[in-house]
């Protein structure tokens, strides 16, 4: 069953925008850079170096099975089939380059798209064949817009083509010609093409500083980039920085998006992303561990970050003990801090994944996690931990100390239950959760570290980034098939086959891995979706 292409369709080129080169300077009047036409103060922009390149990677993941898992939900037998109904409706098969040829479209040329903002936007495309490509559009405006009425004008830039509907007031979509690139547009913003045909260059992205200097940065290698002046909220509080370049690259094996962001406070604020030499404490997480963080910087750095990665609540409450962070905790422990979270082998999924907020739920109902640091300062550290009992209460929670097999350690509970325990053996610290798992990390860590529980294929991850984590989706994945039908309540054994099922259909999936790191004072952070060998 073929399903009906959505019209937005028939702009999706809009997502394209492309220079493998930007910022190079123009030769004469031969435009050969698409985000000439782009201006530097569009609140988004997105390159594509190379479209041709592109479709063709993305006709690689029609092939996952979670690709065909999604498609068979639509009505469709594949996922190939699926796409395939798609790309006949919109005219072009944005998979093959020669079939973006026949359209006439010059993908090597590449694409830009500025996002204005007010739901406005247009693209720029490579011109192979302005004929073709008239042809082209103008059966997507008949088709799909009903805009069968074809109009041609010279006008300051290049020639503007303009489909239009009978009777109507604008033209429905509008395609103008200049130097090899043809701009498109729809609606109101088909009468604004010709002043971005014209827009000087050092009003284009070509000659935009930050984002120059962003790409100088990042690796080279990419299939498409983003670029937001200023910043954007999910990913920087906007206002904060004076913009975000991100950069995608797709290959066999894994999908990376890259972010680069010129940072917005001074260089000694950034020392927290320094790397420092540090022990390798790898070895001493759990080897269940399905998710894995390492931190290589010098904790000391971090006065003025851990406020915002405990949140307002817990701040508050540090600030009215009067405990000092800085002080008492990060001065005491060396670099290279790992965590490492397993799921329980008891955990009750029969009301399905809960919220994992632990003012409601205690987490530690679903996951085990262990934490393990070296102290700088052993006697200190321990004498931090004498103080925990005292200021517990503040944040709602009950530390005791007690002896585990001749250790002194300091079990926490409040009121969901069981909460994260802590110890010292020699120099080493440990915080972990249930109890069990503080047992069997303070045997761990009288002697030496073991083996790492980081896939040998994933460990390359942990080693270049200050900040890294590993999350290993075929180890999840195997560890709730793992656990027994009781584990999903009630006719468990009727969801867990059907759990079961999604996660065959997800097999493809091999790990995320994430960095973040320091460079030429701008902050950068790799996000990398890694897929499993065919």
């Amino acid at each position: 069953m073929h399903r009906r292409a959505p019209s937005w369709l028939l702009l999706v080129l809009l997502v394209f925008a492309g220079c493998s080169r930007c910022g190079e300077k123009q030769g004469g009047t031969k435009v050969t850079n698409p985000a000439r036409f782009l201006p530097r103060g569009a609140p988004a922009a997105l390159v594509v170096p190379d479209l041709g390149a592109l479709g063709e990677k993305l006709a690689r993941f029609q092939n996952l099975k979670l690709a065909n898992f999604v498609a068979q939900l639509q009505n469709a037998q594949t996922a190939e089939s699926y796409v395939s109904s798609i790309m006949r409706q919109v005219g072009v098969d944005l998979r093959s380059r020669q079939a973006m040829e026949a359209a006439g479209i010059d993908p090597a040329r590449g694409a830009g798209a500025a996002l204005l903002g007010g739901n406005q936007a247009f693209s720029v495309l490579g011109v192979k064949d302005e004929k073709a490509l008239t042809d082209t559009f103008a059966r997507l405006a008949r088709d799909r817009l009903g805009a069968s009425e074809r109009a041609e004008q010279k006008v300051p830039g290049g020639t503007l083509i303009t489909f239009s509907r009978s009777g109507a007031q604008q033209p429905a979509l509008g395609l103008l010609f200049s130097e090899g690139y043809a701009l498109l547009g729809a609606g109101a913003m088909v009468s604004q093409l010709s002043s971005y045909a014209t827009l000087p260059a050092e009003k284009s992205l070509v000659q935009e500083p930050l984002l120059t200097a962003s790409l100088n940065r990042l690796p080279a290698e990419r299939d498409f980039y983003a670029f937001l002046p200023g910043g954007v909220g999910f990913l920087v509080p906007a206002g904060t920085t004076q913009s975000v370049t991100l950069t995608g690259s797709l290959g066999e094996r894994a999908v990376t998006l890259r972010m680069d962001t010129p940072w917005p406070d001074t260089q000694a604020s950034l020392a927290a992303l320094t790397p420092q030499a540090g022990p390798d404490l790898l070895g001493y997480l759990p080897e269940d561990s399905f998710l894995m963080a390492r931190y290589r910087g010098d904790p000391s750095q971090l006065s003025g970050v851990w406020p915002y990665l405990v949140g307002s609540y817990v701040t508050r409450a540090v600030q009215e003990t009067g405990f000092d962070v800085k002080g008492e905790l990060l001065d005491k422990l060396k670099p290279g801090v790992v965590a490492g979270v397993s799921l329980s082998p008891t955990v009750q999924l029969g009301a399905g994944i809960p919220l994992l907020d632990p003012r409601r739920t205690n987490p530690f109902r679903f996951v085990h996690m262990v934490v393990a640091g070296e102290s700088e300062d052993a006697a200190g550290f321990a004498a931090t931990l004498e103080k925990l009992p005292s200021i517990a209460p503040r944040f709602g929670a009950e530390v005791k100390p007690s002896d585990v097999n001749g250790q002194r350690v300091y079990l926490t509970s409040y009121r969901q239950g069981e909460g994260a325990h802590f110890a010292m053996v020699g120099d080493k610290v440990v915080l972990a959760a249930p109890q069990s798992r503080l047992e069997a990390a303070l045997t761990q860590l009288k002697g030496p570290a073991g083996n790492s529980p980081v896939a040998e294929d994933l460990r390359a991850s942990l080693q270049g980034p200050v900040l890294s984590a590993v999350l290993d989706l075929r180890r999840l994945s195997d560890a709730v098939k793992a656990l027994p039908s009781e584990a999903w309540g009630i006719g468990g054994f009727a969801i867990k086959a059907t759990t079961v099922r999604w996660l065959d259909a997800t097999n493809d999936l091999r790990a995320v891995t994430l960095g973040l790191s320091e460079k030429e004072k701008a902050l950068q952070a790799e996000l990398t979706l890694w897929l499993a060998p065919q």
